[in-house]
């Protein structure tokens, strides 16, 4: 109740939360991330489903704001919450971790060294200033070739479902 208050009188508006790991931006941010790759796996772009969130309201997309913080971020967290693991005997990383499905499209970026803007490519390449997000033919084709090894059709997928 004190911290409550504290964020009042600071002119905050303050949340309440349980107690365990992680920020509560990020903790709310993670099951956005996670669809989001979900969407890419089944046939959306990054650009498609960022353009579909900035147009909404969002001031980023989610895969600009991953870049902004860096993959390498999450994939500390993953790999903290037991969800990064090597590849399988089958050769391919797996889809199912702990029982959910699980997309690692994230850790295999950060393994190619493409950590967002502050090595210059992630879901997106940038410039020196590195500030402004260019599609990138590098993520398209290996898009292609990760729905292909994990044998997945590329569907339509329009701004309405990502919303």
């Amino acid at each position: 109740a004190t911290a409550m208050e504290l964020g009042k009188k600071m002119g905050k508006i303050s949340v309440a939360v349980g107690n365990c790991p992680g920020f509560v931006g990020n903790r709310m941010v993670k099951p956005y991330l996670e669809q989001a790759f979900f969407l890419v796996e089944e046939g959306a772009t990054p650009e498609l489903v960022d353009e579909a969130l900035e147009e909404f309201g969002f001031a980023l997309g989610v895969f600009k704001m991953s870049d902004l913080s860096g993959l390498d971020v999450g994939w500390r967290i993953r790999k903290a919450d037991g969800l990064v693991e090597p590849v399988g005997s089958s050769g391919q990383p797996s889809r199912v971790r702990k029982g959910r499905r699980y997309s690692p499209l994230g850790d295999l970026l950060v393994e190619q060294g493409r950590l967002g803007q502050k090595t210059g490519q992630g879901w997106y390449k940038y410039d020196k200033a590195g500030r402004v997000a260019k599609s990138d033919h590098w993520v398209h084709s290996f898009l292609e070739e990760y729905r292909a090894r994990h044998g997945l059709v590329a569907r339509r997928v329009d701004h309405g479902e990502v919303l």
